[in-house]
């Protein structure tokens, strides 16, 4: 007799709400703002079976790679069903002790950085498309379509920052240093698994191209003490300082 518990699913379908056409102008012109020159079909969604099969087949060359990705349980073209590979990291962090959050954030940064180091890329690399089991990361949610539109190497480095932007709220309270010690951990896993690339990371020269425009937001916020003092800018400008040490690194270029 089986007593395993029944396997957890999840379904999207070809007619669920897609992005809007200014939720598309919103993600273009940010990606453009940070120096990632998305084309605009990229992030343009009007057609729901296309986006669905585009993930199916990504989730299919993902695990064939042996990469941590949710199991293709079902597809009929209108419907994906998928298991379940853990728990958000979002979800997680907003769980634990702030003390305890750190070594979970850089454990899937250096995480990151070997999936990176693999050859792949996700293009929705934030905190709520990276999952945890308690052994390993998984990621989940492939619709974006930025490669090979883009090189691989500026979708990986858009990877990289989504990551972080999307832990500011939980590195905040930590401080700057929180900030570098993520940072860090993706340096140092992508030189051990290519140390070749030791002293020459392409994430700090795409952080000290986009420092001094955000920075500029920073300062421009500043001239409205609603916006000076706003718990999105505060976090902001942790992020910053932490980016500056880490693009200031001794021994890296910048």
């Amino acid at each position: 007799m089986n007593t395993s518990p029944p396997l957890k699913t999840w379904t999207k379908t070809a007619r669920r709400p897609l992005r809007g056409l200014g939720h598309s102008l919103g993600a273009y012109l940010f990606a453009h703002f940070v120096g990632v020159p998305v084309p605009w079909r990229a992030v343009r969604q009007t057609d729901g079976a296309a986006l669905l099969a585009y993930e199916h087949e990504r989730l299919l060359a993902l695990a064939a790679a042996g990469e941590r990705v949710p199991p293709v349980v079902a597809f009929d073209g209108e419907s994906l069903v998928t298991g379940d590979v853990g728990t958000t990291l979002e979800h997680l962090l907003h769980r634990l002790p702030e003390a305890e959050r750190l070594p979970l954030m850089c454990a899937a940064s250096a995480d990151l950085a070997a999936f990176h180091a693999r050859g792949q890329w996700h293009g929705g690399a934030q905190a709520r498309n990276l999952t945890w089991d308690g052994q390993r990361f998984a990621r989940i949610d492939f619709e974006e379509r930025l490669f090979p539109g883009l090189s691989l190497e500026m979708v990986q480095r858009y990877d990289a920052l989504q990551l972080v932007m999307s832990l500011a709220r939980f590195l905040e309270p930590l401080g700057p240093q929180a900030v570098l010690a993520v940072l860090n951990a993706y340096r140092e896993a992508r030189e051990a698994a290519h140390p070749a690339e030791h002293g020459q990371s392409g994430l700090q020269a795409f952080l000290a191209h986009l420092l001094p425009r955000l920075q500029r937001v920073s300062r421009l916020a500043a001239w409205s003490t609603r916006l000076n003092h706003s718990r999105e800018l505060v976090r902001l400008r942790t992020v910053l300082e932490g980016m500056v040490a880490f693009v200031g690194t001794p021994g890296q270029p910048v």
